[in-house]
């Protein structure tokens, strides 16, 4: 046997390169098979250490070629690498000896990590036997790492609660009189983590519902003395929108002026979550996308049955509270299986959704603010603040004196207040800002919904469902609010399009003419086309947006659009020569007229980029599209923060824009990095694969909005490295690319799950596409 020799063995060129570069860095001897034929044929001629296989192969699974293994030369261990796992082929892969099966995409540290295991394990063997024997059970792991997962049992839990106990005040969920609450808890057995919602929520332990903020004397020695609560508190089993609904409070009472006693609160509490698998029937939290979570807890539990739980690390205090109290071990392929399955059986549970992207919300309101349903929907109110008073993200708050019998001393308090009660908006001089019920229902449903995402980039609600619980009148729902909006706005636009004059709907697929100005050769592939509407009207684009352009006689074909509307009244298409369209288009020459139909889709979120750090990653032709951003953040370069661009070609005879990624190499304004993934004599650059690029930029991930376009397999691995950087799911945006036939939402061609790219996409949020499974 080769002394520490790895057989990859996967039909996709970028994780098989990646991995490869990754392990020969490493000092690795690396082969590479992408067939199930090529890989029988080497491991027939040469041996092996480990082998690395992907069960999804061209014409038959990966599954052959470890029963082919296991007859030929059974000593060689196998790591299972799949994006499709399920539990037939789990408990196949075992029986045929696998070490472990991991779920792409697979971080390649964590990979050579589980290697090096291996041929530890390797090495501790005395002999060569031809037997395969059953796999190892997991090693119980020395060192605990953040945002890994790991597995603990029920009496580890037990260990952790009983441990806490004895340093700290611990808060949990209990049972009482039929519902769930947070209290106080002393034992394991008052635990409860299989709930659906709590009456109240655990954010009153961070802003309670009273508290004093300092005590004062009166008088010739008149002093003021701060009051600080650093009790060491450990909160268990919150749930995920709760923990999102706690990083909002963060983001309030952290950022900007600092809150002292909040945050002395914070410091000493620890998070420990647990995954919410059965939803309240009021709960809407995956339709606002706080179903689950990746950040705010020390500890986050996921109870995938038979007493066990897979258990995510997210901080250092975390991971020595999950060495000091628990044996735990790493989580297997199987047990990660187990917490999707969990996860994707929860997500079927929810009894009520929203009918509208939660993106749209605060749009959504702008155009609703003179709406009648806030006055007949807010009749029934009884102005009681029972829904902001059990509600996770309300954070108003009165302050009042109390002073003492003898007029001396006494203390400033802080107290829950709420923008439902009638006294909210009023001042000294007796008027109302929010005199009328209407109002006050209004203000509260636009905070959820538009006024605290637009101050604080977080959501306003978290879909929780206790507001809807605890109204006796049954109207505070906002999801109730929000879906009413949408049907009325619906309505209206349904008005509009019957009233509109029949033209209209008979120009839907008829294209307008314009003008060829101008062909730039970028490659042998690939030309830059330059149009003009033949009626002198601009396009009216957003960077982002595609148009369908048609050669008649030959067809027609969806074409992102390359320039920034910014540049002139003309606009540019940038294209490859891969079919019948584009290759009629690559004959035309200048002055030639095509048919365009467009803009369409949802361009990049300008809005949520203006005044954020900008990352944008391109891989290949992924640069037609983020070249109209690029133009556009260039062009109104002070609106945004700091600005990076990676981009990434197969070779460096497959760059483009050459000229402009030279200036943009001795821009100032922007930081340029470059990599080919296979260089030639005269290439000087940087050469690998793009992810290589990303550990080279400083990201601030609080501040930071990444933009990736590429191809559909770069976004696996370039999601690893940014999650890797801490980039939360929202501030991760991509562009997809679909057969987008009609470009209007009607031809089914591009749809994804329920969602059509052309009209919601093809821009989406790491967010959105989470709950998208065909998406990436």
């Amino acid at each position: 046997m080769i002394a520490n020799s790895i057989l990859i063995v996967d039909d996709e060129p970028i994780v098989r390169e990646s991995i490869n570069d990754w392990l020969k860095e490493a000092g690795y001897k690396v082969a590479m098979a992408e067939t199930v034929e090529e890989a029988i044929k080497m491991i027939g001629q040469q041996d092996f250490s480990v082998m690395v296989l992907d069960i999804r192969l061209p014409g038959q699974t990966g599954l052959t070629v470890l029963r082919e293994v296991k007859t030929q030369r059974p000593w060689i261990k196998c790591i299972i690498i799949t994006a499709y796992p399920s539990s037939e082929t789990t408990e196949e892969a075992q029986k045929l000896g696998v070490i472990d099966y991991l779920v792409k995409p697979v971080a390649p540290d964590d990979l050579e990590k589980r290697i090096r295991e291996t041929l530890d394990l390797i090495g501790q063997e005395a002999t060569v036997t031809t037997e395969v024997t059953a796999p190892p059970k997991p090693p119980v792991v020395k060192a605990v790492e953040i945002k890994k997962t790991f597995t603990i049992g029920k009496n580890d839990v037990k260990s952790l609660v009983e441990g806490l106990a004895e340093e700290m005040e611990v808060v949990g969920v209990k049972t009482r009189q039929g519902k769930y609450v947070y209290d106080n808890i002393s034992s394991f057995d008052e635990l409860c983590l299989n709930y659906d919602v709590t009456v109240t929520s655990p954010t009153r332990y961070l802003l309670p519902a009273k508290e004093t903020l300092f005590k004062f004397e009166i008088g010739e020695d008149s002093k003021i003395e701060p009051v600080l609560d650093k009790q060491p508190r450990a909160i268990l089993g919150i749930h995920p929108y709760d923990i999102k609904a706690i990083e909002l409070l963060d983001e309030v009472f952290m950022s900007d002026n600092p809150d002292p006693n909040y945050i002395a609160r914070r410091q000493n509490t620890i998070i420990i979550g647990v995954d919410c698998l059965n939803p309240s029937a009021k709960s809407f939290a995956d339709s606002m996308g706080t179903n689950t979570t990746e950040t705010g807890f020390d500890l986050l539990l996921t109870d995938i049955g038979n007493d066990n739980y897979v258990v995510t690390v997210g901080s250092e205090k975390g991971a020595g509270l999950l060495s000091q109290h628990t044996q735990f071990r790493e989580a297997t392929g199987d047990d990660i299986i187990r917490q999707k399955e969990a996860k994707e059986a929860a997500l079927a549970k929810y009894q009520v959704s929203l009918d509208v992207p939660r993106e749209r919300l605060p749009r959504l309101l702008e155009g609703s603010y003179d709406d009648p349903y806030w006055e007949s929907r807010s009749e029934t109110c009884l102005s009681c603040g029972s829904c902001v008073m059990v509600c996770p993200t309300c954070f108003c708050f009165d302050v009042q004196d109390e002073i003492s019998l003898n007029l001396k001393e006494g203390e400033r308090h802080r107290q829950w207040d709420g923008c439902m009660l009638v006294d909210f908006a009023k001042v000294a001089t007796g008027e109302n800002f929010r005199h009328d019920k209407a109002s006050r229902f209004r203000h509260r449903m636009y905070r959820k919904g538009k006024y605290v995402i637009e101050r604080y980039g977080m959501t306003g609600c978290v879909g929780c469902g206790r507001c809807a619980i605890a109204c006796l009148a049954e109207i505070a729902s906002p999801l109730e609010t929000f879906n009413a909006l949408a049907e009325s706005a619906r309505d209206k636009a349904a008005a509009q399009r019957i009233a509109r004059e029949a033209v209209s709907a008979n120009e839907l697929y008829t294209p307008r003419p314009a003008q060829l100005v101008g062909v730039t050769e970028l490659t042998p592939r690939e030309k830059v086309f330059e149009f003009k509407l033949k009626d002198g009207k601009k396009l009216g684009h957003q960077p982002g947006q595609f148009v369908e352009v048609s050669v008649m006689g030959i067809g027609e074909a969806p074409i992102s659009i390359s320039s920034s509307p910014t540049r002139s009244d003309s606009f540019q298409l940038s294209i490859r020569n891969v079919g019948d369209v584009t290759s009629a288009l690559h004959n035309l020459n200048t002055g030639a007229s095509i048919g365009i139909r467009g803009p369409f889709g949802n361009g990049f979120p300008l809005g949520a980029l203006e005044g954020k750090d900008i990352l944008l990653v391109a891989g290949g032709i992924g640069l037609f599209p983020l070249r109209s951003l690029i133009q556009y953040i260039l062009d109104r370069r002070s609106s945004f923060g700091k600005v990076s661009l990676l981009f990434g070609a197969r070779s460096p005879a497959e760059r483009l824009f050459i000229d402009e990624l030279d200036a943009y190499s001795q821009n100032p304004d922007i930081e340029y990095l470059e990599t080919v993934d296979r260089g030639n004599e005269n290439w000087q650059g940087n050469v690998g694969v793009i992810t290589t690029l990303i550990p080279r930029i400083d990201i601030d991930p609080a501040k930071t909005m990444a933009v990736v376009v590429g191809p559909p397999i770069m976004y696996r691995f370039v999601i690893v490295e940014l999650k890797k950087r801490d980039i939360p799911d929202d501030n991760i945006v991509m562009s997809l690319e679909r057969r987008m036939k009609c470009g209007v939402g009607k031809c089914g061609h591009c749809q994804i799950n329920g969602v059509y790219v052309c009209q919601e996409g093809p821009v989406f949020t790491l967010a959105q596409l989470r709950n998208l499974r065909e998406a990436v």
